[in-house]
């Protein structure tokens, strides 16, 4: 980079373009960086599937030799992905979007312009060759180094690059999911932990230009969801709320479990296989044992839309616990209780061809193929990432919420039909719920669920699930998915969202109540007296002769002259206080105290109140006060 900058000092002064418009048109190169990057991993993906499980699945229908091959191509992408990152990019391990947040809060927003390269290739072939995680971490990683790079080039400040590696991150949710309005709000919500407003513009133009390429260059075309034809509705049924309450309860401990078992799993690994090549092989023969069993017994789901049974790729799937799970997702989403169907929908066969109607019997054989998905999925999403993968688990967290509420949606349409809906009105509802307790951005998932599947007919069901799943989730565990693998560094991040704890404490609840005071013609004998009696009390107030305040006196005030030659009795209060300071309200919280603080850089605020047009001194709030209270409701909470 350093060429560049040197050419752009010369020919493009700083200051000569303003910074915001700047910003602004640089996000939108971002946005279309990502939009390419977003296709372009999908198709190495796709490419590295068609040398590596493809053939494979192909021998095996002759030779078992093709079954061993299955099992060794999850190994094959670990082992290289985890020699290469650990040694020359740590920070492309894992999932990425941990990374991102450290950068933007720790770093200024500065990424390494390599990682974005690395990452996309290191993802590409672990999802390629058969590991259990998603695309969506990695290409948020890709679109907010692409974001720091350009801020690094022309030397933006601190504030412009991390609003550029948000924008990013928002085009890299954009692309992956045709999701413009959920990358903003998880950029906003996860990546930046706020809204604010001059952050926004440049986010939404790097998620509209992402979508835009993804629309007109990706394998889709023209916008389509993730999730097509998706036709369930919520009528407002209240015999169908507990439901709906009880799987939000069941998603937050899925949630929470499987945030646990993920760095449990890590931690064990790390363990009893210190050496990471070691480990690498280890879980790569984990994942690929498992995977390639069932994949004996299941090739593909039970039952199969009309779609898919017309569509070759889809009736000879990769292994359902390979690669990113998108297929058996799809598959939950569309299942259908026939005995609900009206002979109106049973004839819409051209308007229903994705949906899948199942009888009595077949709703047991796809139970008791989903409920071993539902349990193994978490372990082995774990093992590729204790094996050093490069993956994300947004995918994952929708693929565990999918089949756990198809599990039980095909429960209740089983033993209780009258009081639920389709099995996978549950599926749907269950991705956002999931997706909601492991990463604690309740508006995030419920977006991104709704442009998944461009469906809004359900949302009131998702929303209320979500928001209980995200509540469980806090209470068992304060920290999501992200935070926590930050925590275990001893990384944890103080985001903006958390200074609203101290936003509902009024100033009266922390100020000092009885505290001494001084007179402005005190001498300076009298002042050293009064705070000796009082160590407890950083700043003095110094009071005039009909008691308003004149003043405060600081530490550095007396130490000042107290390193003088002047005699103590020639210097007064009035000599030596600050006069005027900034005075808080007692109605005002901690938050708008804190900015008080700031602009006059005093430890010591005083507390007045106005009565009868006179302004009484009521008490005295004090930094280390507000700071003490500070960390006990962040500890609370």
């Amino acid at each position: 980079m350093a060429p560049a900058q040197n050419w752009l000092a010369v020919h493009l002064k700083r200051g000569t373009i303003p910074a915001q418009p700047l910003t602004i048109f640089l996000a939108g190169l971002v946005g279309v960086m990502a939009g390419y990057s977003s296709i372009f991993m999908t198709f190495l993906i796709g490419w590295i599937q068609d040398y590596t499980i493809l053939p494979c699945m192909q021998l095996a229908e002759t030779n078992w030799l093709g079954l061993i091959g299955l099992v060794l191509c999850p190994v094959l992408g670990l082992v290289i992905v985890s020699w290469y990152t650990r040694k020359y990019y740590p920070e492309a391990v894992g999932h990425g979007v941990p990374e991102v947040i450290k950068a933007i809060a720790r770093r200024d927003g500065v990424i390494r312009p390599p990682v974005a390269i690395v990452k996309l290739l290191a993802s590409a072939l672990c999802i390629g060759t058969g590991s259990s995680i998603g695309r969506e971490g990695p290409i948020v990683q890709i679109g907010a180094a692409f974001g720091s790079s350009a801020g690094q080039l022309f030397q933006l400040s601190a504030r412009s690059m991390k609003v550029l590696a948000a924008a990013g991150a928002a085009a890299g949710i954009s692309a992956t999911f045709h999701a413009p309005i959920a990358g903003v709000i998880f950029a906003s919500e996860i990546i930046l932990g706020n809204f604010a407003v001059e952050s926004l513009s440049p986010i939404v133009i790097a998620a509209v230009l992402a979508n835009v390429v993804q629309q007109n260059h990706g394998s889709t075309g023209e916008h389509t969801p993730e999730f097509p034809h998706i036709d369930h509705q919520f009528d407002g049924a209240y015999y169908e709320l507990p439901s709906y309450i009880v799987l939000g309860v069941v998603c937050g401990l899925m949630a929470v479990g499987f945030t646990k078992l993920l760095y449990y799993f890590e931690d064990q690994s790390e363990y009893w296989i210190p050496k990471h090549w070691v480990r690498a092989i280890a879980c790569g023969l984990l994942l690929g044992i498992i995977g390639t069993g069932y994949y004996m017994i299941y090739p593909i789901a039970p039952e199969q839309s009309v779609a898919a049974q017309q569509d070759p790729d889809r009736r000879h799937p990769i292994p359902v616990l390979y690669g990113t799970g998108y297929a058996a997702i799809s598959h939950t989403l569309h299942l259908e209780n026939a005995q609900k169907l009206t002979d109106a929908d049973m004839t819409a066969e051209d308007k229903h061809h994705e949906n899948i109607r199942l009888s009595r019997h077949q709703m047991w054989q796809n139970l008791i193929w989903l409920l071993p998905l539902v349990i193994v999925k978490p372990f082995l999403t774990s093992a590729c990432l204790a094996g050093g993968g490069s993956g994300g688990i947004f995918a994952p967290s929708l693929f565990i919420g999918a089949t756990t509420g198809a599990v039980i949606g095909l429960f209740l349409n089983l033993f209780a039909p009258q009081w639920c809906d389709h099995p996978g009105a549950y599926a749907l509802v269950g991705m956002g719920a999931v997706v909601a307790g492991t990463t604690h951005g309740t508006l995030s998932a419920i977006v991104v669920v709704y442009e998944l599947t461009d469906d809004y007919r359900i949302i009131l069901p998702i929303m209320a699930a979500a928001g209980i799943s995200s509540l469980i989730a806090r209470w068992i565990d304060p920290e999501s998915i992200y935070e926590k693998k930050l925590s275990r560094r001893g990384e944890s991040i103080a985001r903006s969202h958390d200074l609203h704890h101290i936003e509902n404490i009024a100033v009266r609840e922390v100020m000092v109540r009885k505290f001494p005071t001084v007179q402005y013609t005190d001498n300076l004998m009298q002042i050293i007296k009064i705070a000796r009696e009082n160590p407890h009390i950083e700043s003095l107030p110094v009071m005039n002769e009909d008691g308003s305040l004149h003043g405060i006196i600081r530490p550095e005030d007396l130490h000042r002259v107290l390193d003088t030659d002047i005699s103590p009795y020639l210097v007064n209060a009035h000599d030596i206080a600050m006069i005027s300071p900034i005075a808080v309200s007692p109605d005002e919280n901690l938050l708008e105290a804190l900015r008080d603080f700031g602009s006059r850089d005093v430890g010591t605020l005083p507390v007045e109140i106005t009565t009868g047009g006179k302004r009484v001194l009521i008490g005295l709030l004090v930094r280390a006060d507000v700071m003490a209270r500070y960390r006990e409701e962040l500890l609370k909470h």
